[in-house]
């Protein structure tokens, strides 16, 4: 069915002409085969078994790992979508099953380095750490999981609390966008590369391509229905723990930034597409809900003292014995024998103020304390 469009001026056609051309080559230019063609210069020997291995401990699926017991490899990575066994036996890996399992991607001619590089400051300018890497994905999660504990900040454990750790930045948001950059990188695009900058105050990912049609940033997290350039890596990763819903990825970036009372993730979609997470750049910022963060066994404390906690930390309330009593409401001296009971156990901080005592959280003071000195 035809549409027909009046315009009122030679701008305005102009400006229509180059959105529908504009949209009809990123339409047709879409390199959706790309992952599943086969490299028939490619046997079963090209397998890296370590790489299987790393494969095998991140599956979520028992059913596939028990496979290995039962099942030769060439038809365990056929049954993956990792490459095809031709009519006489021989095993070839598929360009997707070279980037998880192969030994050498670099024989088969595929783009695929990443480069990690942690800035110091807030431009692309002094360079404190970098690493750049041909391997494959799985030992590159393992070289980003290294690289990004090693140039981000931890806070250490407070006296009281139990193996408690507040990251710079939530590793599970991170982890989201440098997957997803693995995942639907546009591979067929020649001369890119990856890139994880660590700044300051920032953390940069960008990943050669755009999104695929028909996505834009305006539907990111609301279409959760799979757009995928590259099916055959998505599906193998879907397999695994670093992909377990696919079409959510950007909603738990958004989710575990929000938790972290950090900004939300900025997306760039030109040429490259850029994930941008913010940063407390220096700043002493508390999770939403420190309880997910702290294991309390062994603290003995009440279901009291566990919300007068939580209220501290997440509404940064300050207690004093009247306003703890009155907010439980029990007796003035069981509020207290709380609260002396919490200032014990270095969970919260009393300071003398006029002729009574206010308590605070102690996670802030004594971190903020931390964050100062490094």
């Amino acid at each position: 069915m035809n549409k027909y469009k009046n315009f009122t001026t030679k701008e305005e056609l102009l400006i229509e002409v180059k959105r529908v051309l504009r949209k009809f080559i990123d339409t047709k230019l879409e390199s959706t085969d790309f992952d599943s063609e086969l490299l028939l210069d490619s046997s079963i020997d090209d397998v890296d078994l370590e790489a299987v291995e790393l494969f095998k401990d991140a599956l979520r699926e028992p059913k596939i790992k028990e496979l290995f017991e039962i099942r030769d490899l060439d038809k365990i990575l056929e049954y993956l979508g990792a490459g095809k066994i031709d009519y006489t036996g021989t095993f070839h890996l598929n360009k997707a099953g070279a980037l998880f399992f192969a030994k050498d991607i670099t024989k088969f001619g595929i783009e695929h380095e990443i480069k990690m590089v942690r800035f110091n400051g807030f431009e692309a300018y002094d360079v404190i750490d970098k690493l750049f890497s041909y391997e494959s994905f799985f030992k590159l999660i393992n070289d980003f999981d290294n690289f990004f504990t090693r140039n981000t900040r931890m806070g250490g454990t407070v006296k009281g609390w139990e193996r408690v750790s507040l990251p710079e930045y939530p590793i599970e948001a991170v982890r989201e966008a440098f997957i997803n950059a693995l995942a639907h990188r546009d591979y067929a695009l020649a001369g890119g590369c990856i890139t994880f900058y660590i700044y300051d105050d920032r953390i940069e990912i960008s990943s050669p391509g755009k999104l695929p049609f028909p996505l834009t940033v305006e539907t990111l997290g609301i279409d959760i229905v799979p757009r995928h350039r590259n099916k055959n890596i998505c599906g193998i990763f879907e397999k695994t723990k670093y992909m377990e819903h696919i079409g959510t990825g950007i909603t738990r970036m958004r989710r575990e930034m929000d938790e972290f009372n950090l900004p939300e993730p900025e997306f760039i979609n030109d040429y490259y597409f850029h994930v941008i997470l913010r940063g407390p750049n220096g700043k002493l910022i508390l999770p939403k809900n420190m309880n997910k963060h702290v294991n309390f066994k062994g603290l003995q404390l009440n279901k009291r003292q566990i919300s007068a906690l939580e209220k501290m930390n997440v509404e940064k309330i300050e207690f004093t014995h009247k306003s703890y009593a009155e907010l439980f409401e029990i007796s003035l001296a069981t509020g207290k024998r709380d609260l002396v009971d919490l200032s014990k156990k270095d969970l919260v901080y009393k300071k003398k103020v006029k002729n009574s005592y206010v308590y605070y959280h102690m996670m802030a003071h004594v971190m903020s304390r931390y964050f100062s000195s490094n």
